[in-house]
């Protein structure tokens, strides 16, 4: 993610206020569904650099996740940080990535097994960057460049093989359409440029998806996982793709879904998987902030994106296996925060409250299946004055203060309100089956008891609340981990 900083620094100055503008007149982008639409939506951190000691012991750390209400753990089995002589133009002699023995998995066990002692699910990315000898043309020694899918395939072979008893949910690659984890992105002759990843990835895609299901049958393999956004223009070898662009090159059809069978769709292969894994991060914008380009597809255009998985499947340019529809994980999801990030960050408080927004978003999507958040403890230099690098998104500072939104995700409440009705949800993602919860209504300079509901089997509630533009309301609930009475943050009735 961080090689699209520059990027993202120079679209978001020109885009800021209009955004504002934009997210203000388009309102809540979803409608409301029961509570019970999404009900299967599994809770999923992603962190892998508290996984590999970035912020000290992660044990503690890991153990908090579960306290919190994780469930599962999004993590990367990289190729080049498992393969050896990951410099190297040429693998060791006698090397057989097929073979027993081939890769060393000392640093995966101890992650994945740290995650499971604490009670929650591994989903495991198979993901390049690959070892300089995984590319095509190692002489260029740069291992993002045109991996070999047949030498992936071993290796996704040997990850499963090697995982298939601890670990039951995988995705093949990550953010294909990025060039930080794949190049070229596009191939261009003098000023002229075509959309070259998605039909690597589509190799990419295949030989991992095969590995890995046929080392464990039973495993859930989702394709995909690409970002939100991308160049609305190819000029340039190694931009970004963007997201719906990529899915449509993917299943070798033009913008008006005829199909292509010449060039690099020549002996085309429906890329098939068990879900869509997807980043709908929406940067500084709101989460019902609707992209103008048609391309793209952030978190209010969950709709957008469905629609084009929808027409690809039916007409057999993508394969879902196990489902009519392609089910959804969104593997990533998160805003980051100024301070650090004055640029790109947003404060700490609308953080918290944008974030309880999209998960709302994506808990009545019945679609969705997996939300992630993405980062636990912000990446880069603690100092508020320095230049950040990586993600400024966590739960917490680096230095360990919280912000707003580690108290908001183990229960997170949203609210809205349109011409005829208004509705709070809440989640109690720690909850173990049906619980109560105590809604309380701040109004006339106090909180008082509204009323006490039962939840789902989820730790979720919707309630159906009196209209006002001046009204908040918070639940309090007893702690299934430890006994103690938490509360929530607090929510008003946003306008749709």
């Amino acid at each position: 993610m961080t090689s699209l900083r520059r990027f993202r620094r120079s679209v978001t100055r020109v885009l800021i206020a209009c955004a504002c503008l934009i997210a203000l007149a388009t309102g809540l982008a979803v409608a409301a569904a029961p509570a019970s639409a999404a009900s299967s939506m599994v809770t999923t951190m992603a962190d892998d650099g508290v996984l590999n000691g970035a912020h000290g012991d992660p044990a503690p750390i890991v153990a908090q996740w579960k306290a919190s209400g994780v469930e599962n753990v999004r993590m990367f089995a990289e190729w080049a940080h498992i393969a050896p002589s990951p410099d190297a133009t040429k693998p060791p002699a006698g090397f057989d990535g097929t073979a027993e023995g081939a890769y060393d998995f000392t640093d995966l066990d101890r992650k994945i097994d740290l995650i499971r002692q604490n009670g929650m699910t591994v989903t495991l990315v198979v993901t390049g960057p690959g070892p300089i000898w995984g590319s095509l043309e190692p002489a260029r020694r740069n291992n993002r460049w045109r991996p070999s899918p047949a030498m992936f395939g071993d290796f996704a072979h040997a990850v499963a093989k090697h995982t298939a008893a601890r670990v039951d949910d995988y995705i093949v690659w990550n953010e294909p359409n990025v060039a930080t984890w794949l190049q070229p992105q596009n191939i261009c002759t003098g000023t002229k440029c075509r959309v070259y990843s998605p039909h690597l990835y589509r190799k990419l895609a295949a030989a991992g998806y095969d590995a890995i299901h046929a080392e464990d049958p039973s495993a859930t393999i989702a394709i995909g996982a690409t970002s939100s956004r991308g160049d609305r223009f190819v000029v340039r070898t190694n931009g970004t793709t963007q997201p719906l662009t990529f899915l449509r090159e993917l299943a070798c059809v033009d913008s008006k879904y005829r199909k292509r069978t010449t060039g690099d769709c020549r002996g085309f292969v429906a890329p098939k998987g068990n879900v869509l894994a997807y980043h709908p991060h929406s940067s500084r914008y709101s989460p019902s902030y609707r992209s103008p380009y048609t391309g793209d597809a952030r978190m209010g255009d969950l709709g957008r994106l469905t629609t084009v998985v929808d027409k690809l499947t039916k007409a057999g340019r993508l394969k879902v296996v196990g489902a009519s529809r392609f089910p959804l994980w969104l593997d990533e999801y998160a805003y980051e925060t100024n301070p650090p990030d004055k640029d790109l960050g947003i404060s700490p408080a609308a953080q918290s409250a944008w974030s309880q927004w999209g998960w709302w978003i994506a808990w009545h999507n019945s679609r969705v299946k997996m939300l992630a958040q993405y980062e636990w403890i912000d990446e880069g230099d603690a100092d508020a004055d320095a230049d950040p690098h990586g993600w400024q998104s966590g739960l917490y500072f680096q230095g360990g203060k919280a912000k707003p939104i580690a108290q908001a995700f183990p229960n997170p409440i949203f609210g809205y309100r349109t011409t005829k009705t208004a509705v709070v949800w809440g989640q109690v993602r720690t909850a173990t089956g049906p619980m109560s919860v105590r809604l309380q209504r701040y109004s006339g300079g106090a909180w008082r008891a509204y009323k006490t509901l039962t939840t789902d089997s989820r730790g979720a509630f919707t309630r159906t609340v009196p209209r006002s533009t001046t009204a908040k309301y918070r639940y309090q609930y007893v702690s299934p981990v430890d006994g103690s009475t938490k509360t929530s943050t607090s929510t008003a009735l946003r306008k749709r």
